[in-house]
């Protein structure tokens, strides 16, 4: 740094006009004059300028000391944090000019340039600030969510200061962006209060990224959670996306059942039909991380709401499946060989399932979820214990 700092005074020695016509600008009493020439110092990287921003900041007025410090930031001066404890300690005398700048909230941003550097010994008048202007907060909470991962003794007061932002706020962007943070960094700690935003936030943009946020979060009640919300919800949008979770994410028999039932009485035509699309072209998805015999035993979990849904005909053919199925699983526990479940598999309850379709014994729904699960079976089979003839 020393070298460059050489190289940068012997230049101006040499075209002291440079110098002197960054000084000239730099000091002006004009403020357009002094921004636009930092706007230019930063695009095209003048680190010549960072000396003489050193020689002039603690003259210059609160405003522009501030615009000075992140011009320094900005070019990246390897000084930059003494300068920035430099104007913290000053900022109380800020109170005396006639600045837009009130000594807090200079404290406030100069601190948002220590935090990038791993600094957060002056996180505390972040803290005083937004506990000050609460919940119609215009600044500086995007500073939050550095404070609450880097100062753990601040964490509560950050997530209550959140969630009074995010239920109190006028704006709703900074509604939007409270949620976002506890979301992101409070998560399941906050997760009563953005089920909250969920299901009352008037804001359709607000009750999206709660949507997602749940989701994100693997909130245990969620499946329970979007049923009720299908038919409650007032945007198209969220209903629509509500009925597609239900069927991609969870896809039980009782998911398809809630969509199929909502779906008739779906106010938006538009949504409606995308939601008559996703009914057609269901197709029960694979648990994750559940071998055949855990597949086994929820398909025959399934066959019972089957039966009470019409979507297995009768007794007799719903018996017919769950015997089929515990076949399976005793064969392969008792034996340890595959041959004997693999033939009942290929050469008995898929063509089965295909001719029950035929004759009416099972509904379109009923032969997915006993063609689709019996193909999980068989690839889980052959994943653990070899191919499946």
């Amino acid at each position: 740094m020393k070298t460059i700092i050489l190289f940068i005074l012997f230049t101006l020695l040499n075209n002291p006009s440079l110098g002197q016509s960054l000084v000239d600008s730099l000091t002006s009493d004009d403020h357009d004059i002094i921004f636009n020439k930092l706007d230019e110092i930063v695009d095209q990287n003048r680190v010549a300028a960072i000396p003489i921003i050193h020689n002039i900041i603690e003259q210059s007025d609160p405003y522009v000391q501030l615009q000075f410090l992140h011009t320094l930031d900005a070019l990246n001066d390897q000084e930059i944090r003494g300068y920035t404890h430099n104007l913290i300690d000053r900022a109380d005398q800020f109170a005396l000019h006639e600045s837009p700048e009130d000594p807090l909230f200079a404290k406030v941003d100069a601190s948002g340039i220590l935090f990038k550097y791993d600094d957060f010994s002056t996180a505390e008048y972040l803290i005083e600030y937004i506990e000050l202007k609460k919940p119609n907060i215009l600044w500086f909470i995007d500073l939050l969510p550095l404070v609450y991962q880097n100062v753990p003794a601040y964490r509560q007061v950050i997530k209550d200061d959140l969630v009074n932002i995010l239920e109190n706020a006028q704006y709703e962007t900074i509604r939007f962006i409270a949620l976002e943070h506890l979301i992101e960094f409070a998560g399941t700690e906050a997760i009563t209060n953005i089920v909250n935003a969920f299901v009352n936030n008037s804001k359709s943009s607000i009750r999206l990224l709660a949507f997602e946020g749940l989701i994100k979060l693997n909130y245990q009640e969620l499946n329970s959670l979007f049923k009720t919300r299908l038919s409650l919800d007032s945007d198209e949008v969220i209903r629509s996306l509500i009925a597609d979770t239900l069927l991609i994410k969870f896809g039980a028999p009782s998911d398809l059942k809630v969509v199929i039932d909502y779906q008739p009485n779906e106010p938006d035509e538009t949504t409606k039909s995308l939601m008559e699309y996703s009914i057609n072209h269901f197709i029960p998805p694979k648990p994750d991380k559940m071998n055949w015999n855990g597949l086994a035993t929820k398909l025959i979990t399934y066959t019972d709401e089957m039966l009470q849904y019409g979507w297995i005909a009768n007794q007799q053919t719903k018996d017919f499946y769950t015997t089929k199925l515990q076949d399976i699983i005793t064969l392969i526990n008792q034996t340890n060989e595959i041959d004997s479940a693999c033939i009942i598999i290929n050469t008995v309850l898929l063509p089965q399932v295909g001719q029950d379709l035929q004759e009416k014994l099972i509904t379109t729904e009923g032969y997915k979820f006993l063609h689709y699960y019996t193909i999980y079976i068989k690839e889980e089979i052959e994943e653990e214990l070899g191919h499946c003839q």
